[in-house]
C-alpha cells in the first residue's frame, strides 16, 4: 500500500513538473544564448497629455525583424517627463532615456532602466541629474572605460559630458569630464574607434567628428575641455535638416536622416572607416539616398541600423509622420518601407535596439 502511493505521489510531482515547464516554454521567450532575436525600443516625447493615465514614454517592438508582425508588444511609464534619446548595451543591461526637457518642465536628467533578461521588461532604477543635461540629443557609450557620453545639442551648456559607470549612478550627476562644443547645434551620437560622431545642424550641416574623445585630457581644476578642437566637420551635399545617425561598424555603413518641408529622406553611406579619415571641410556625398512619397517621411529625427553582422534593416522614427518605419539596408530611391507602424497620438523621438545572434 506504501509503495502504490509512494507511485502516486511521485507520478503528480513528475506531472507538475513537466506541466510547469511546458507552460513556461509557451509563455516565456526561448533561451535568448540560443537563438537570433531583435528588439525595437522606442522613446516618445509626450507627457500628461491624459488626465486618465501616465503617458508610456518606452514601447517595444519584438520582434523588430520579423517577415510577419511588426508592432508594439510592451509598453513602459519610466520616470522622464517626456522621452528623448534612448540607448541601449548589452554590457550593462540597462537602457538610458534622456528626458525631453519640453517647455514649461524642467527635468534635466537620464534615467537608467533595468532590461529583463528573458522578456526585455523595463524596471526604472535610477537618474542622472545635473543642469547641465538640458538639450539632451544623443547617447553613446564606450565599454572599456565604462563611460556613458551625453551629447547636449544646443546652448549655453552644449557639449558633450562624460559619466563615470553609468549603471550605479542615482540622483546628482558630476560629470568626470565637461568637453564644451559652444556655437556646435548637434543631434545623435555614435562612437568607434576613439570618435565620437554626430550630426552638425545648421549652416554647413554635415557629419562632426571628435577625435580622441576617450582620451582628451581636460583641465584638473575643474575638468573643462573645448572639444571643438578636436573636431573636424565634413559637410554633406544637399544637408537641410540633419538628425539622428546610426554607424554601422560591422557592415561598415553609416546612416543620417534628414528632411526639408514636407519631405524627409535617409542618407546611406558606405566604406565609412576611410571615409572617417577625411580631412576637416571635405564634402560628402551619400552612397544612395532613400527619400519619396512612397517612403512616407515627413520629418524623420533618428534612425537606427541593424548592427549584426546578417542584421538587414534600418528603422527610422518620424515624428510628424508619428510613425516607426523599417526599411532594406540596400535600399534606394523611392521606395515604400518593408514594415510600418503608426504611433498615433504619440511623438517617436528615440531609438534603440536589442539583438542577439545565434550562438
Amino acid at each position: 500500500m506504501l509503495k502504490k502511493r509512494l507511485f502516486q505521489y511521485t507520478f503528480i510531482v513528475l506531472t507538475a513538473v513537466i506541466g510547469f515547464y511546458s507552460c513556461e516554454r509557451n509563455d516565456a521567450e526561448p533561451d535568448l544564448q540560443m537563438r537570433r532575436f531583435s528588439r525595437l525600443y522606442v522613446s516618445f516625447e509626450g507627457f500628461r497629455s491624459s488626465t486618465t493615465a501616465p503617458d508610456s514614454n518606452i514601447r517595444m517592438v519584438y520582434p523588430a525583424d520579423s517577415s510577419g508582425l511588426f508592432r508594439f508588444s510592451q509598453a513602459h511609464v519610466s520616470d522622464a517627463q517626456g522621452g528623448g534619446p534612448i540607448f541601449y548595451h548589452s554590457t550593462l543591461a540597462s537602457l538610458f532615456q534622456a528626458s525631453a526637457n519640453l517647455n514649461g518642465v524642467n527635468d534635466t536628467s537620464v534615467y537608467t532602466l533595468n532590461v529583463g533578461g528573458n522578456t526585455g521588461t523595463l524596471r526604472n532604477v535610477g537618474r542622472m541629474g545635473n543642469r547641465l543635461y538640458n538639450t539632451v540629443r544623443g547617447l553613446t557609450y564606450h565599454a572599456l572605460s565604462n563611460r556613458l557620453f551625453i551629447v547636449n545639442g544646443s546652448g549655453a551648456n552644449a557639449g558633450v559630458y562624460v559619466v563615470d559607470s553609468p549603471r550605479s549612478r542615482t540622483g546628482f550627476a558630476a560629470p568626470v569630464k565637461r568637453l564644451r562644443t559652444l556655437g556646435y547645434q548637434m543631434w545623435g551620437a555614435a562612437y568607434a574607434d576613439n570618435k565620437l560622431l554626430v550630426s552638425k545642424l545648421g549652416a554647413e550641416g554635415g557629419l562632426c567628428i571628435f577625435d580622441n574623445i576617450t582620451t582628451i585630457d581636460v583641465r584638473p581644476t575643474d575638468s573643462v575641455a573645448d572639444l571643438s578642437l578636436n573636431a573636424r566637420v565634413l559637410p554633406i551635399e544637399g544637408a537641410q535638416n540633419l538628425r539622428g545617425l546610426s554607424y554601422d561598424t560591422v557592415k561598415n555603413v553609416l546612416a543620417m536622416v534628414d528632411f526639408s518641408a514636407g519631405s524627409g529622406r535617409i542618407l546611406v553611406f558606405e566604406n565609412v572607416a576611410e571615409m572617417l579619415n577625411s580631412t576637416a571641410g571635405t564634402t560628402i556625398r551619400p552612397t544612395r539616398i532613400i527619400s519619396g512619397a512612397a517612403t512616407g517621411l515627413l520629418q524623420p529625427v533618428e534612425v537606427l541600423i541593424d548592427p549584426r553582422e546578417t542584421g538587414t534593416y534600418i528603422y527610422v522614427a518620424d515624428r510628424v509622420a508619428r510613425r516607426i518605419s523599417r526599411f532594406s539596408i540596400g535600399d534606394s530611391g523611392n521606395v515604400a518601407p518593408d514594415q510600418s507602424l503608426s504611433t498615433g497620438n504619440q511623438i517617436p523621438v528615440g531609438l534603440t535596439l536589442d539583438v542577439r545572434e545565434l550562438q
